[in-house]
């Protein structure tokens, strides 16, 4: 008598799965190398955004500090003193910006002629020099009276290589108006408004600007043309 065996059901065998990984030593040196340089790349990219934000934070502690060292000069005119409500001619060259102005040069151009200084460009179109002697001529016939302020004197001064603060101002030419003086000043005062004035000026950082009439500002690498 023979006993049959029941049927096996084979998909719900389990078989065993049996894996072995070999690795050979050049597949492990790659596998180390790939990863060295995996850790380099990424120590590089750490070291290059800490470089790139040092790099911002020097660009942005320059630029403070040139907007704080920053100067602006501008050359006004007026021919009337409000303070002591008189009429007074007054060029001056006034530093509107945050920090001191070395001035190096100022150029003067009056109908095709260019000036190093004011003084000699009125003395070439108006006889500064003659007025100056007619003047000093009625003074010392007599001291006892002041004619130098009775008549009205005049002030001038050079800006060659003078330091400027922030918020000062420099008067290049100043005259008060008299009854001895009413033609010289007013043959000045009608062409002040056509005198060319260009200025280049060093900040603090060694920076230089040139700064025409129109107060138009261009940076140079020195004072050396103040042509704009």
């Amino acid at each position: 008598m023979s006993i049959e065996q029941p049927p096996t059901n084979t998909n719900n065998r389990k078989l065993p799965l049996k894996f072995k990984l070999r690795l050979s030593r050049s597949k492990m040196n790659s596998i180390l190398a790939l990863c060295a340089i995996l850790i380099s790349a990424a120590s590089f990219y750490a070291t290059y955004m800490q470089a790139k934000a040092a790099q911002e934070q020097v660009a942005a502690a320059e630029r403070q500090l040139h907007a704080e060292t920053w100067p602006w000069l501008q050359v006004s005119y007026s021919d009337y003193d409000l303070e002591a409500e008189r009429a007074r001619m007054s060029v001056r060259v006034i530093n509107s910006g945050t920090g001191p102005a070395l001035i190096k040069s100022m150029q003067f151009e009056y109908q095709g002629n260019t000036y190093d200084n004011l003084k000699a460009l009125l003395n070439h179109c108006c006889n500064l020099d003659a007025y100056k002697e007619a003047l000093s001529e009625v003074q010392a016939d007599n001291e006892d009276i002041n004619y130098m302020k009775q008549f009205g004197w005049y002030v001038t001064s050079d800006p060659q290589n003078a330091l400027l603060a922030d918020g000062n101002d420099l008067v290049l030419f100043s005259m008060d108006r008299s009854s001895f003086n009413g033609h010289l000043w007013e043959k000045i005062s009608n062409i002040a408004h056509d005198i060319e004035v260009n200025t280049c000026y060093c900040s603090l950082l060694k920076q230089c600007y040139t700064v025409n009439k129109a107060s138009e500002v261009k940076k140079v690498a020195h004072c050396s043309n103040l042509k704009n």
